[in-house]
């Protein structure tokens, strides 16, 4: 008997406790995000007002803003932490590219013909910007310089880079995404190809389907139908990746005399796309050929042209647009010409890291596996990113190339339609970078009396929508672009 009553009291406050205890197996733990700092207060609880209990947490976010003008630290969170840059990485291949090469460095593809085997040589040296126009350029080029009479082999030439086609730690299944398209250095294209898509003339007809560029390097197998009522199933492009083909396979519906559209997917085996166009505008203007190779450039072979853009164009590119294949070619060009060919990713990573020591940056305490930031094993902080901003307008060399290749708050690039009709617009120069559960935005904006600030943006680990974080992102931007001293 004298262990009952003991019994029955710890039943009954057992179940008095079951209801608050399944109420905090419900409600999981919120975790306070570090406190902010910042020698001025009012500035302080302006930018901690922008981010929003119900955003952060259970995500997480580092912000780091800096004056340039005097070098104080404006702002600070998180700073110190390691985040998923994103394509905020390509700030770092930009910056060492521009200060190891130099901005009027060519990246070129090179022609040349041995006319005693009958042989057209192309040489790619990872020009990224290549297109169909500069294709057509060529051949027209070439017409006029081959002796007549004879039928050609092209060859390709892809010994500057080694043959790893992606990045490491890319995802199996980013694939055929046009943002995932693989990396040579004998590129066209973004190495991806346009399908135009749009409705039939009426109910159960086939979807209209036009390749662009027009080549035999692909087939397409047209299963969308033009429905009158409602679209059940959306348009789908995808490429049969799985089976290493290039045969582009269009799903779903479209309504009856709405517009077309232009979906996109990489090309396997780029390099041959870039040969089989160049061989197709050569037969359109009378010139015989009768195959597209890859093998590596003879020293019989005279050069008869080369076709070039400027480093500080390409940078631009990249940037404004986001561009993974310019950043991989860039990272593996850095390679070739500093390390050796054939160009590595690894080799380019030192080069990089080689580039951030010399600015002060401790590379211990950072990932860096690719040059575009579309693997996750890229690990930095706001705090890098931040002396890497200011380690380019600190040293002025390369800076005005580096400022004006950043997308431009509702002007360009990514950042087109974001910030419109704020004071940031026209001001706030910065790279965007998305993955999924990742947001950044991290470069440079002038306060409201010309003040320059530095600032880096990071975001991540989130299911909701990107774009509520861009609004985060968007309103510290014009926040910050609306600062004048006399007010903090």
């Amino acid at each position: 008997m004298k262990y009952i009553l003991p019994l029955l009291l710890c039943a009954a406050l057992l179940i008095g406790c079951q209801p608050a205890a399944r109420k905090a197996m419900r409600e999981p733990a919120r975790i306070p995000r570090a406190l902010s700092t910042s020698p001025y207060p009012d500035l302080k609880e302006g930018i901690d007002a922008l981010l929003p209990d119900s955003l952060f947490p259970p995500s997480s976010v580092a912000l780091k803003v800096v004056s340039l003008s005097t070098g104080e630290t404006l702002y600070d969170l998180n700073s110190d932490l390691l985040y998923t840059p994103a394509s905020n990485q390509k700030l770092f291949t930009a910056a060492t590219a521009l200060s190891k090469l130099g901005e009027d460095y060519l990246l070129s593809t090179v022609v040349s013909i041995d006319t005693l085997a009958g042989i057209i040589y192309v040489k790619g040296f990872g020009d990224p910007l290549l297109s169909t126009t500069d294709i057509d350029s060529i051949a027209r080029t070439l017409h006029e310089v081959l002796p007549p009479d004879t039928t050609w082999t092209v060859i390709g030439d892809v010994s500057y880079f080694d043959d790893r086609q992606w990045g490491k730690g890319w995802m199996w299944d980013d694939e055929p995404d046009p943002t995932a398209m693989f990396i040579t250095p004998l590129s066209v294209n973004r190495n991806t190809i346009d399908v135009r898509i749009g409705p039939g003339p009426k109910h159960g007809t086939p979807l209209s389907a036009t390749i662009e560029p027009a080549t035999v390097f692909v087939s397409l197998e047209n299963e969308g139908m033009t429905v009158s009522d409602s679209v059940i199933e959306k348009i789908d492009l995808t490429r049969t990746w799985q089976e290493r083909s290039n045969t582009l396979k269009i799903t779903g519906e479209m309504l009856v005399g709405v517009s077309e559209i232009v979906k996109t997917v990489s090309v396997w085996q780029p390099e041959l796309y870039m040969l089989t166009l160049l061989s197709e505008r050569l037969q359109s203007l009378g010139v015989k050929v009768s195959e597209a190779l890859i093998d590596t450039l003879t020293p019989v072979a005279f050069e008869v042209m080369r076709y070039s853009h400027r480093l500080d164009s390409v940078i631009t590119y990249m940037n404004k647009e986001s561009d993974n294949l310019t950043a991989e070619n860039l990272l593996k060009t850095l390679a070739a010409e500093k390390r050796g060919i054939p160009g590595t990713g690894a080799a380019g990573i030192a080069v990089m890291k080689e580039h951030l020591i010399s600015i002060g940056i401790d590379t211990t305490n950072i990932a860096i596996a690719d040059g575009s930031g579309v693997s996750r094993y890229n690990l930095t902080s706001a705090n890098v990113i931040v002396q890497l901003l200011e380690s380019m307008y600190r040293t002025q060399e390369h800076y005005d190339a580096f400022y004006h290749s950043l997308p431009i708050a509702g002007v360009d690039g990514s950042l087109e339609d974001r910030m419109k009709g704020s004071t940031a617009q026209g001001n706030l120069r910065a790279k965007t970078g998305t993955l999924t559960g990742v947001s950044s935005l991290s470069g440079y904006v002038h306060t409201d009396d010309e003040e320059l600030l530095a600032f880096a943006m990071l975001m991540q680990n989130y299911t909701a929508k990107a774009k509520y974080y861009r609004e985060v992102q968007d309103r510290i931007g014009i926040f910050l672009s609306g600062l004048r001293r006399d007010d903090f």
